[in-house]
């Protein structure tokens, strides 16, 4: 599977918790729908409901919601983040929605189907470009299109498009506190000039929080995330300075870890790369096994050690078995 962007492993770790998505959802979702929904009843659907086909490319969080008229419908959420305009993306996510509803049908022989409601975060440089609907990528006159409109797919996605928005802007949306700090880290990531714009409302925010252990880890995975997008002309220790301000003198310590975090990332992925590389060499490929077991470990000292056996051991246990 290809590895995760930096802009994947964020975005799951903010929105893949409930209170998060919540806050988001009851900013963009049209009044017409939120007002049907019972977003205290939010969770996260655990895994993944997309096939093989689709795993190198998506990037999806799916919610559970409850309707308020009392019933046991659930209408699911779809939310997708993207860092670019994609004409497709209506395709995209109605590719989802099916495997959504095949999972379903799957799980609940016979069952009427939920709705499911798209959503777009937009993050790039310039203003989504794309249209939201489906009936944009038929090529067919308008009279056509709606001559065979109950015939063909029609919706439209949410949208919530933060690249034409100002770091004013976004550092006073009506969104919880950490929400709104990892969407400025978002707008900020696409250069430099944007991050040193949106330092002083990213540290305003910053310093409205209540530093408790989830906070701060998803603190220093917002560091580790403007750490990584930095331009390659662009020198990380200026990066780094400009986050020590955003931190503020207490949470000094979080950007410090975050550097220390990206050190030791680059070094796993490094070791990864060679043990592959030297087992290859010496004709002994891994094995679905072997390489499932490679990608798990991120602990440099038991890398290191695999490292030493990939040059000399003879065989694919030896370089994985447990040290006596």
């Amino acid at each position: 599977m290809a590895a995760a962007s930096p802009h994947d492993a964020l975005f799951k770790a903010t929105f893949g918790q409930s209170d998060i998505a919540r806050s988001e959802l009851e900013l963009v979702l049209p009044p017409q729908i939120r007002v049907q929904l019972d977003l205290a009843t939010l969770v996260v659907c655990p895994g993944s409901f997309v096939d093989e086909e689709l795993q190198h490319t998506h990037s999806d969080l799916l919610y559970a919601v409850r309707t308020r008229d009392g019933g046991h419908g659930l209408v699911y959420v779809l939310f997708e983040h993207q860092s670019s305009p994609d004409r497709t993306m209506p395709f995209r996510l109605l590719r989802y929605m099916v495997r959504i509803w095949e999972r379903w049908l799957r799980d609940h022989p016979g069952a009427s189907l939920p709705i499911v409601l798209p959503v777009l975060l937009h993050h790039g440089e310039g203003a989504w470009s794309a249209a939201p609907d489906f009936a944009s990528m038929l090529d067919a006159s308008p009279a056509l299109l709606e001559a065979s409109r109950p015939f063909q797919p029609h919706f439209r996605f949410v949208l919530d498009d933060l690249a034409p928005l100002t770091p004013e802007v976004l550092s006073s949306r009506a969104l919880g506190a950490l929400p709104r700090l990892v969407q400025l880290a978002l707008w900020a990531s696409r250069s430099f000039p944007r991050l040193r714009d949106a330092a002083p409302f990213m540290r305003a925010v910053a310093a409205t929080l209540v530093r408790d252990e989830r906070t701060r880890s998803l603190l220093i995975q917002l560091y580790v995330y403007l750490l990584r997008s930095a331009q390659p002309d662009v020198e990380v220790t200026a990066v780094r300075t400009i986050l020590l301000e955003v931190a503020g003198p207490h949470g000094q310590e979080d950007v410090v870890n975050a550097a220390e975090q990206l050190i030791e990332q680059g070094e796993v992925k490094g070791l990864r790369v060679a043990i592959t590389h030297v087992l290859g060499a010496r004709s002994m490929p891994l094995s679905e096994v072997g390489r499932a077991r490679l990608s798990v470990c991120a602990d440099v000292a038991t890398l290191t050690l695999w490292l030493e056996r990939a040059a000399t051991a003879t065989s694919e246990a030896e370089v994985f078995a447990v040290a006596p």
